[in-house]
């Protein structure tokens, strides 16, 4: 077969350009040893394990960080000899996070990097206030010369910043290649598990929001994190992928300073814009994988001079938009045949879920009719295209963030159970199509 020395694509035929990479001349010919297939291989037998003579306590050590949402996205702590998996856009901030969880851990911390000298890192630590008593630097990029530096200093923890940056000897190809990128992976793992060293890579991102390298570095590592954030908003989030040692359904929210990243006191509340009763804008709680987030909605209704009215979203699908507009025109007296209408939701956000029809059609109503509401109501359920509110999922979890914030009233789907026989104290109302609904702003 052929190989390709840039990134280790591998074809049948020679060809000039190679399919992956699209490298000019970069195949060479490999010819595997046919010996092997001859005859089974020699081995030494090991010894087999039962999994109740394992115990689960003292086979992982648990670290815990400063920081009680990076604990959370973890599953609670940080596993030694763990390889987490950082990647996010260039402009994310994932070397200042590197340099903060160096401070976080609080253990023996080696941080390399190859992209900044050590005066900009040092530079950015003095703007951050990080504790540089256990964090120990090195600029490299040879994988050669960061494990003989590694042998002779022994640390709980190495940060690498980036995989994508880093080359080894016994691989051809420039650095950020497949080939480099899998081979230096598989290297750390081992060299990971072998000696008791949590390794976190930080890794880039390809044009399309992937990760860049070879799709099996996601498949070797234990942990994978990805960060993601607006560039003209201070809030960013840091979702769990995948996490072997915990949920990999959790997310950190948190804001950024000019001093670091800082955790969210509340994030629940930290979508609204204040407390006051609103036309047009309207509240809802909707899932952020595990996490409930309360969200506001907000619509804007005007006359159009034209034939064809205007329907506009942002953070909202428009064609579901154009649905909820379509069972308010059929079901109930708001006729908005000749009105323009805007929705958005707050902060630059953008939701795709089914619960937030309810709260989206409430702020059209809102302004339609030109009736404030309240901004201690949430609004959750899916609109149908018969008219009928639905159940949408974890329906109780929403309620119960909702009422754990102090929410004094509720809209919800009718329900085949009561609900509101669980929580007494509450105004959770319950209605059974968008015309019973419109009858409270009527």
């Amino acid at each position: 077969m052929y190989i390709c020395s840039d990134c280790g694509n591998e074809s049948l035929t020679w060809k000039g350009q190679c399919d992956y990479c699209k490298a000019w001349n970069t195949l060479k010919e490999f010819k595997e040893s046919k010996s092997k297939w001859a005859k089974w291989v020699s081995g030494t037998a090991q010894t087999l394990g039962n999994i109740s003579d394992i115990n689960k306590e003292t086979d992982a050590v648990k670290i815990e960080t400063k920081s009680g949402e990076f604990n959370t996205v973890l599953g609670g702590w940080l596993v030694q000899w763990s390889i987490v998996l950082l990647s996010g856009e260039p402009w994310i901030w994932k070397s200042t996070l590197s340099l903060q969880l160096g401070w976080w851990i609080a253990d023996d911390i080696v941080y390399i990097s190859w992209e900044e000298t050590l005066s900009q890192i040092s530079a950015r630590a003095k703007r951050l206030s990080v504790a540089w008593n256990n964090i120990w630097l090195l600029t490299e990029n040879n994988l050669e010369n960061i494990i003989a530096t590694l042998e002779k200093s022994s640390p709980k923890v190495v940060i690498l910043d980036s995989i994508s940056v880093m080359y080894s000897n016994e691989v051809n190809g420039t650095a950020g290649s497949i080939g480099q990128v899998r081979y230096i992976t598989e290297k750390v793992v081992e060299y990971g598990k072998q000696n008791n060293i949590t390794f976190i890579i930080i890794g880039h991102v390809t044009k399309d929001g992937s990760l860049a390298g070879p799709k099996t570095l996601e498949h070797m590592v234990d942990t994978v994190l990805f960060f993601e954030g607006d560039k003209f908003d201070n809030l960013r989030i840091l979702r769990s992928l995948k996490n072997r040692f915990g949920s990999s359904s959790e997310i950190w929210l948190y804001k950024m300073w000019e001093t670091g990243l800082m955790d969210i006191p509340n994030p629940g509340l930290e979508f609204i814009s204040d407390d006051s009763d609103t036309i047009w804008s309207a509240l809802s709680v909707t899932m952020e994988w595990t996490r409930p987030l309360v969200i506001e909605t907000e619509a804007l209704t005007t006359y159009s001079k034209f034939g064809y009215p205007k329907r506009s979203a942002r953070g909202i699908n428009t064609s579901k938009l154009d649905l909820i507009i379509a069972v308010l025109g059929k079901y109930t007296p708001v006729k908005l045949e000749n009105y323009d209408v805007y929705a958005n939701i707050s902060r630059g956000l953008s939701f795709s879920e089914p619960g937030l029809d309810l709260a989206v059609a409430a702020s059209i109503i809102s302004s339609k009719l030109g009736k404030a509401l309240s901004k201690k109501t949430i609004y959750i359920g899916e609109i149908s295209l018969t008219g009928k509110v639905k159940k949408v999922m974890f329906l109780e979890k929403r309620v119960k963030e909702a009422i754990k914030i102090w929410f004094s009233e509720i809209f919800i789907p009718d329900m085949w159970w009561n609900l509101t026989s669980l929580l007494p104290k509450w105004g959770i109302i319950e209605v059974k199509n968008i015309k019973d609904f419109t009858k409270y702003y009527s």
